[in-house]
């Protein structure tokens, strides 16, 4: 059977969308879900061939797409917004099917339709090791939260805690706060008091509060277990040459599939393996030992994990399992200095957590195949395995959600640290003024969804907008102020009372200081009037909001740069204030 590759069918994709776009036959078009399916379970072969008998279908078809007009925006605004799904929940159920804790999608808790060949799934659960997880939970559903405390917070995080916490709570279970603290240079105290403070401000409350240090030490037995199995070796190529080891890997997957080969049963070129790899138990366990002891410098040496050189994964390339980070732990201070990866890491304490659904986002998709890393480990170690389930990140326009760039503009001082109300943290949005509920209803409207998206920022300040709406008391301010001087204002203040909210009179009232001098903002004021302005021109009643109406006679500087008016007459018609507004009441006014 020929390999094709992922590019070929995403290019089959294509071609034939841009073809049902112009002639969208049914027949074609249900045939285009069957290759999309085939595509999202990695079977590209399937897929590259569907695809194009769709296309096919698509093209012979006399069916011919119905131009519609598109409606024009708003206002000023030019966006378009996606409209959210009128029940949110429906719409996540129809993305998101998890298996059952125990069930048949349990016991193999990740399968691909169409494995290449020579792959290997690694996500079976055996009986025993299943019986021991369920007897631990109670067959109870158990997520994990797991940011690493390199930074704070941000709105994709709320996200994926919105989802991991959700899902437990729907079914009765139980989510984990684990900080996945396994990269001391980067990481701080700061940084967890942060996490901990915005997880509580968002309304959730975590079954338990974890590290990954916690489990250093059972992690470094597991690692001296896999050296023992002949599954880790250390490692002491720089990085200069392990780049170079695996571009020669590349070139040996590309040549495969040029020449249809198997990759599995075509010996490996000269320098893709490293030259360590071989090194025998006795050697790799007096190494790995040294490295625990601080005999090598930083960066000279690894322990890598022994995967498969031959996948098309590249993330099982032998990956590293421990570094050596001569560097203060947040926790265990100076105690190690070495340090587990992610890589190495996540899986093994997801399975120490009893953890039934590990929910990532999409960028550890293949790590988490059933042919890829997360699972090799489990089964190299005889481990319980949980399912995992990977969902869309979330992006937002015109901002940045990455906290490596976050952290460059803080560090280089381009923002106000990271609570700066400019940036979607979670700190920075609580100083603008955003409130939990808001942003958990924003991800609520968003759903879980596994197709790359950017959400519009307007979507998100509508949320806010909406709950402010009502339950905030009303505030005006002038932005632009120009001072209007009162000519036969009596003297002193005088009090004017104002709602605290328009739409509810019931919470009271509030009272400004009407003095000699208030300040309209600059537009409100022209030389000329016409019917259309509704604003201040000389000769013109108008009625100042909550005010009274005053006369603006032909007196005035006109010093751009500050303008100041000479009011002649103030009507104090106080009876006024109760009735109705006119039309060209005033709508701005800050009391000076």
């Amino acid at each position: 059977m020929v390999e094709v590759s992922m590019s070929a069918g995403k290019k089959a994709k294509a071609s034939f969308e841009k073809v049902a776009k112009k002639k969208p036959d049914p027949t074609g078009l249900a045939l285009g879900k069957k290759a999309q399916a085939a595509l999202v379970q990695k079977d590209y072969a399937s897929a590259k061939e569907l695809f194009e008998r769709a296309q096919a279908i698509c093209e012979a078809s006399v069916n011919k797409a119905m131009k519609t007009k598109r409606a024009k925006p708003s206002g000023s605004q030019e966006a378009e917004i996606k409209v959210a799904p009128a029940n949110p929940k429906d719409d996540m159920a129809n993305e998101v099917n998890l298996p059952q804790p125990g069930s048949d999608g349990h016991v193999i808790a990740k399968s691909k339709s169409n494995l290449p060949r020579g792959a290997y799934n690694y996500a079976i659960n055996t009986s025993s090791r299943l019986a021991e997880h369920l007897t631990a939970t109670g067959g109870k559903w158990q997520t994990r939260f797991p940011p690493e405390p390199n930074g704070y917070l941000h709105i994709g995080h709320a996200k994926a805690m919105h989802f991991d916490f959700g899902v437990a709570e729907k079914y009765g279970g139980n989510t984990y706060l684990r900080f996945d603290d396994t990269n001391p240079a980067a990481e701080k105290q700061e940084y967890i008091d942060s996490i901990l403070s915005s997880v509580e401000w968002l309304g959730y409350k975590p079954f338990k509060v974890t590290y990954s240090s916690d489990y250093f030490v059972k992690l470094h037995e597991l690692a001296v277990q896999l050296i023992k199995n002949g599954q880790a070796y250390v490692c002491h190529q720089t990085k200069t040459e392990t780049a170079a080891s695996r571009q020669v890997l590349q070139g040996f997957q590309l040549h495969c599939a040029r020449n249809n080969l198997s990759r599995h049963e075509t010996p490996l070129p000269a320098g893709a393996e490293s030259p360590y790899r071989h090194r025998s138990v006795e050697e790799n366990l007096r190494l790995f030992e040294e490295m625990s002891k601080g005999v090598w410098e930083e960066g000279s040496c690894c322990l890598r994990m022994k995967g498969d050189l031959r996948s098309d994964i590249t993330s099982m390339w032998d990956l590293a399992a421990y570094r050596i980070k001569f560097a203060e732990h947040p926790r265990s201070l100076d105690a190690h200095c070495i340090y587990p990866t992610y890589d190495y890491t996540h899986c093994l304490v997801d399975s120490f957590e009893q953890i039934t659904h590990s929910l990532c986002t999409l960028e550890f998709e293949t790590r988490q195949a059933p042919n890829g890393p997360y699972y090799w480990l489990l089964d190299a170690l005889d481990m319980y395995k949980p399912i995992t389930w990977e969902f869309a990140r979330c992006n937002i326009t015109y901002n940045v959600l990455s906290k490596r760039k976050l952290n460059a503009l803080v560090s280089q001082g381009h923002v106000n640290g990271w609570d700066d109300p400019r940036l979607l943290t979670l700190e920075g949005l609580r100083r603008r003024g955003y409130t939990p509920t808001a942003l958990n209803r924003f991800c609520e409207e968003l759903g879980v969804t596994r197709n790359d998206n950017i959400q519009h920022l307007e979507r998100l300040e509508g949320c806010v907008r909406e709950e402010l709406e009502d339950e905030v008391d009303r505030r005006f301010a002038v932005l632009d102020p120009l001072p209007i001087i009162i000519s036969n204002h009596p003297g002193g203040s005088l009090p004017v009372e104002c709602p605290l909210h328009p739409k509810f009179p019931e919470r009271g009232m509030r009272t400004l200081n009407f003095t000699q001098t208030v300040y309209i903002e600059r537009d409100d004021f022209r030389e000329s009037d016409d019917k259309s302005f509704y604003g201040m021109a000389p000769g013109k009643t108008v009625r100042l909001l909550f005010g009274y109406n005053i006369t603006v006679k032909c007196e005035y500087t006109r010093n751009y740069s500050l303008w100041k008016f000479l009011v002649s007459e103030l009507l104090m018609q106080i009876q006024s204030r109760v009735h109705k507004r006119r039309q060209q009441e005033m709508t701005k006014i800050a009391i000076g």
